[in-house]
Formats: C-alpha cells, sequence, structure tokens
C-alpha cells in the first residue's frame, strides 16, 4: 500500500509503474515489436494530460504573463495567473509529477527494449531513440520550471529508489543532450501526430543550446558556467540541420492550416505536437477550445482569417452544441494591442461571432458581461458535440526553428533571411540593417508573437532575462520565483534527498 500511494501522489519519486499495468517486464510483456511500441506510447501519454502539456504548461507559462489577465469579477481557472504560486499549488506538483512519470516510464522503455530479440534492429533503434528524445524533452521542460531538478538513469523499481538529491543545472543539462544526441544518432524522419522522431529530437536540440547561450549572455542566475559563443554556433548547427537537410518539415504558407483540426496529420509545421482525441475515454481528449471561448452556449466563427459571416457556408462552430466555454483563459487587451494591424496573427484573436446562419451574433466589447475579450482560435473543433475536442497544442513547430537559428546566428544574410519568412507569412515587412541589439530585440519579439498561448511566453522571458517589471506590468510576480518556480513540498515530503 505505501508503494501504491507513493505512485499515485508523487511525481519524480513516482512508483506509479509499480503497479500491474505499467511497469513491464522482459518475461511478462517485452515479447513483440507492438508490446514495445505500447510501452513507448504509453510513455508519450502522460505529455496529453491536462496537468503537464494538456494545459498546465500553458498555465504555467501563459497566464504567468501579460498574455492573460483575469477579468475582475470573472471566473478565474487558476490562481497562478496573479502569481499566487507556493510549493503546494496544483500546477507546480502535478507539472512536476507528470514530466517524471514519462520518465520513469520511457526509462523502462529504454532498459527492456534494448534488450529484447523478437524485435529488428531498425525498429528497436527507433523505438529506444524515441524513448531518449522524450527524456531529453521532459528534463528540458523540468529545468526550465524548476532548475535543479533529480536526475533519473533507470526506472524505479522499489522504495530504496525514492530518495534522489537534485543535480545541478549543468548537469541536468549535460543529461538532457546525452539523450537528445542519443535519439537522434538511433532515429529516422518520421512524421507521427504525437511521436518524436530525428527531427523533433534536433529541434529540441537547438533550442536548448539556444537558452543556454542566452541565458548566460543575458546574465541569468545558474548559467554562469556556459560558453555562450559555442552554444550559439552549436544552435544555429542543429537549427540548419532541420531546415536545410530534410524535406518533411516545413514552414507552412498558409498559418490557418496550423491550427486546422483536419491538417494535424498532414500539415508541413508539426514537428512535435500533442495527439488528443475527441472519441477516446480518459485523459487524451483536449478542452482546450472552452477554456478560450465566451460564455455563449453555441456560437460560430468566420471559416477564415480574413472572412465574415453573411452564410451558414461561411462559418463553423467553436465547439459543440449548447456547451457554455469556461472563459479561464482571457487574453489581455494590452497583449492583443501589442500586434500590428497588418499582422496576421492578430486575426487569430476571435472579435466577431455569428450564428449557424451567419449572422452577427455579438462582437468583443471590454465593457461586455460575455463577450469581454479577443478570443484566440488556435484551439478550435468544429466536429466536437461534446465537452471533449481533438484540438492540439504543437511542443515544436517548424517556425520555432527558423527563429532559433535567426537568433543564434545574428543579423547575417542567413539570419535575417528565417527571420523575415516569419515575418512575411504574419503579413509584415522585411527586416534589414539593424544593430545586433535591435536584431535580438526583432527576434525575441517574434517569438513572443508567434506563439502566443502554445506554452512558451515564460520560458522566452526567462531566457531573455526578461522576467521583471517592464515585460510582466499587469501583476505582481514573486520574485523568488521569477527564473524558477519552487519544487513540489510533496515531493519534498517524499524524498528526503531535496
Amino acid at each position: 500500500m505505501i508503494i501504491l500511494l507513493i505512485g499515485l501522489f508523487a511525481g519524480g519519486c513516482s512508483l506509479e509503474e509499480g503497479t500491474p499495468y505499467g511497469q513491464f517486464t522482459n518475461q511478462s510483456f517485452y515479447q513483440t515489436k507492438e508490446d514495445a511500441l505500447s510501452a513507448l506510447r504509453y510513455a508519450y501519454q502522460a505529455l496529453h494530460d491536462i496537468d503537464y502539456c494538456g494545459r498546465f504548461l500553458q498555465n504555467m507559462n501563459d497566464l504567468t504573463t501579460d498574455a492573460c489577465v483575469a477579468y475582475p469579477g470573472k471566473y478565474i481557472e487558476s490562481l497562478v495567473v496573479n502569481w499566487e504560486i507556493t510549493p503546494e499549488t496544483d500546477e507546480i506538483l502535478y507539472f512536476f509529477k507528470y514530466a517524471y512519470m514519462s520518465n520513469n516510464r520511457a526509462l523502462s522503455v529504454i532498459e527492456n527494449v534494448s534488450e529484447m530479440s523478437g524485435i529488428t534492429s531498425q525498429d528497436r533503434d527507433q523505438i529506444v531513440g524515441e524513448a531518449h528524445f522524450l527524456l531529453g524533452f521532459n528534463y528540458f521542460m523540468l529545468v526550465r520550471m524548476y532548475g535543479e531538478v533529480p536526475i533519473r538513469r533507470e526506472p524505479i523499481k522499489s522504495i530504496s529508489q525514492i530518495h534522489a538529491p537534485k543535480s545541478s543545472i549543468q548537469d541536468v543539462y549535460a543529461f538532457i543532450i546525452e539523450n537528445l544526441k542519443t535519439a537522434i544518432d538511433l532515429t529516422g524522419i518520421q512524421k507521427i501526430q504525437g511521436r518524436g522522431d530525428k527531427v523533433a529530437a534536433q529541434a529540441t536540440l537547438a533550442k536548448v543550446y539556444l537558452t543556454m547561450a542566452s541565458s548566460k549572455k543575458t546574465g541569468v542566475a545558474g548559467y554562469e558556467w556556459v560558453d555562450s559563443d559555442d552554444s550559439y554556433r552549436l544552435a544555429a548547427e542543429y537549427a540548419l540541420e532541420v531546415l536545410e537537410q530534410q524535406s518533411t518539415y516545413a514552414l507552412d504558407p498558409d498559418l490557418l492550416n496550423i491550427y486546422d483540426v483536419d491538417h494535424y496529420i498532414d500539415g508541413c509545421e508539426h514537428i512535435f505536437m500533442t495527439s488528443m482525441n475527441r472519441d477516446t475515454d480518459g485523459s487524451t481528449w483536449s478542452v482546450l477550445p472552452q477554456m478560450f471561448g465566451c460564455g455563449y452556449p453555441e456560437f460560430y466563427i468566420s471559416k477564415e482569417l480574413d472572412g465574415n459571416g453573411g452564410s451558414a457556408s461561411s462559418v463553423q462552430r467553436w465547439i459543440g452544441y449548447s456547451m457554455n466555454c469556461w472563459s479561464s483563459y482571457c487574453p489581455s487587451t494590452k497583449f492583443y494591442g501589442e500586434y500590428e494591424d497588418a499582422d496576421w496573427r492578430k486575426k487569430l484573436f476571435v472579435t466577431t461571432i455569428y450564428d449557424k446562419n451567419g449572422n452577427v451574433l455579438d462582437t468583443y466589447n471590454p465593457n461586455s458581461s460575455i463577450f469581454y475579450f479577443p478570443m484566440v482560435r488556435k484551439f478550435t473543433d468544429p466536429y466536437s458535440t461534446t465537452t471533449t475536442t481533438s484540438a492540439n497544442l504543437d511542443l515544436i513547430r517548424f517556425a520555432e526553428v527558423a527563429l532559433t537559428y535567426a537568433e543564434a546566428a545574428g543579423p547575417t544574410d542567413k539570419g535575417y533571411y528565417w527571420l523575415n519568412r516569419v515575418r512575411a507569412r504574419a503579413g509584415l515587412p522585411a527586416l534589414s540593417g539593424l544593430s545586433p541589439e535591435a536584431y535580438e530585440e526583432a527576434v525575441w519579439r517574434e517569438n513572443i508573437l508567434e506563439f502566443a498561448y502554445e506554452g512558451k511566453h515564460l520560458f522566452e522571458l526567462r531566457r531573455t532575462n526578461r522576467v521583471n517589471s517592464a515585460n510582466i506590468t499587469l501583476k505582481t510576480i514573486k520574485t523568488e520565483y521569477a527564473y524558477f518556480f519552487p519544487l513540489p513540498q510533496r515531493e519534498i515530503d517524499l524524498n528526503d534527498g531535496l
């Protein structure tokens, strides 16, 4: 019972995988390729949970910034929106827990699939490589969120393994790099929604090096050990592998395609994304449209970014009939105003809604009792008829790799090329002739505007040393948690190594 309870409540020291349905053995399970794939999918599954990348990633990275506010007298989905953060905060605990849950399952895959005989070497390498990618990806999430965290190199099988000390930020990054390089060596390019591949590992590694380099350059505490010049160089090299050495992924010329549920599978921009399904039970469906929607029980939006209503064929449902949205992720008018009017990304904010016949139902008004904020249409599913949807979150997009390269390369011809490719898709003019400082600021701005509400905002402010009153003006941050959130108190209580 002690082991079971620890498995239910712990994360970094989770023993959930000790239950019969979670932890597999060579004797009882790992016999065929399908067995190995099932175990790998089980490792990925933790990312799709609400408590990790299914929602809490956005709670911690978007709600905490000026992108979102809690309007007076309106429903507040999470206290983190006003930085009411403690070691007992739900997001602090469960994000940590599910990241380690995924890690423990990935470690089990590595340990067991590496020894399998009933599988081809190519399939074994791909599956083991993806498990290494998951380890690198999850620890990159953890180190940016919490700083020093425990490194676990083998799956937990007994209660004696619970206690593990924190590792330095430098050691965590070394572990991340080690696993991502292994993933690059073992995996091939395969575009499967909800799974990573060689390109996903290369893209993540490029962002890892960029985060290290920019954190050191801007003076973020904990990154004193980094060689920023070398890290910028490596960030550019790995990003360029993605940008120029493969043809499976690319910058989608149609901005709306990126967020269209019909194009999740074939869309060229998605390198790594969640894989939600409205038709499944459990935690593998999404509620993101409800988080961003206003309080009308039924409403429609234009099918096109530059379109209007006027007819039933010109509009699409936001979500299922008679399902009130929760209005929990409320964009601020300040952040909405950051976009130039000519920017197509501003059109991703919905300011007019329609009835099913295309007649105007309401328009955004800050003083409205229902439609008081511009809604974000990045997460919609017109096919859903219930509170469950297939709306997904991109964890790695091709555009992020382009901007990673642009920043790492600096104001070179090729740096400008990739920066301006992202701007051109947004309908903005090309930049040129900027000072190195102005160029860097321009790339930072594009990152914030391009990936708004995609769970990256606070990470961007942290790595560029901008979590301060000049960049977060609508709320009072807790300075002790500005760059790293506290480790969960429950983890500290269970693991005396912390």
